[in-house]
């Protein structure tokens, strides 16, 4: 079995590589083949796509992501040399701080190759309506000039220079601004919609804008001013849990400022 770079060419043959319950691949392996800091991967048995996986670069730090094994392929140490060989090309590239979102099943794989847990996500879901009695006058829609301080208020709450990943979204980004200071920020056509704001007044704020039509939500553990607005609006926690773990050094991250996660491939 070889491992060797994905295209789009290859899109239509990993589809029997869906797992239950993930969004469709499918278009996530295309955004990775299209975005230039991204590096998408396959392993070829014979003329079968029997795994893929993608490393995701921001200079310093790098993410894995989609890391997937054929059902009938588990077991065999593919899954194992997909994360040792995507490590060792993020090493190449300068990253000393690699990270990804692991499920139960992933995360023995992952600590064989010295990935540590380093924090969680809770998973929440509403079944019924709620509309928030009135929102913030703070919130607005962002202009060209407030996209240096939405990367900025990124970068202090994430520790990692996301700038590709977020250009192309900044144009329809939601800011929570006070006296021309930026506090958070919401980009709902990024991933499941990250919120990441400096105050709690912000947060909350873009929370409210967010869950008065999305039923769905996925925050850290540790913001517990975030959960409590969950819970307080009608929102279950589910079983799942998704951890978060690292490889090298830790990027400096505030989960307790993450209202929202972009996804499990970003974090």
């Amino acid at each position: 079995m070889d491992i060797q770079p994905l295209c789009i060419q290859d899109l239509p043959f990993i589809r029997h590589l869906q797992p239950n319950g993930w969004g469709d691949i499918t278009i996530h392996l295309m955004e990775y083949c299209l975005q230039s800091f991204c590096n998408p991967i396959k392993v070829v048995d014979g003329n079968n796509i029997v795994g893929v996986g993608s490393l995701i670069l921001h200079g310093s730090s790098a993410w894995l992501g989609h890391i997937i094994v054929d059902e009938s392929y588990r077991g065999r140490g593919i899954g194992y040399k997909i994360v040792k060989y995507l490590v060792g090309a993020a090493i190449k590239s300068g990253s000393s701080s690699i990270n990804l979102i692991a499920t139960d099943l992933g995360v023995p794989v992952y600590k064989k190759v010295g990935f540590r847990i380093v924090g969680a996500y809770q998973f929440f879901k509403r079944e019924h309506d709620w509309t928030p009695k009135s929102l913030s006058n703070k919130l607005k829609v962002a202009t060209t000039a407030h996209y240096e301080q939405i990367l900025k208020l990124d970068y202090e709450i994430n520790g990692e220079n996301r700038k590709e990943l977020l250009e192309n979204h900044l144009k329809r980004a939601v800011i929570f601004e006070q006296e021309g200071l930026i506090e958070g920020y919401y980009l709902p056509q990024l991933g499941q919609g990250p919120i990441y704001a400096r105050t709690k007044r912000a947060g909350l704020g873009l929370m409210e804008l967010k869950y008065s039509a999305v039923d769905t939500a996925v925050l850290p553990v540790d913001n517990n001013v975030g959960i409590q607005f969950l819970l307080k609006t009608g929102f279950e926690p589910q079983r799942t849990k998704a951890i978060r773990m690292t490889y090298g050094s830790e990027t400096l991250w505030h989960p307790n400022l993450i209202f929202s996660r972009i996804g499990g491939n970003y974090g």
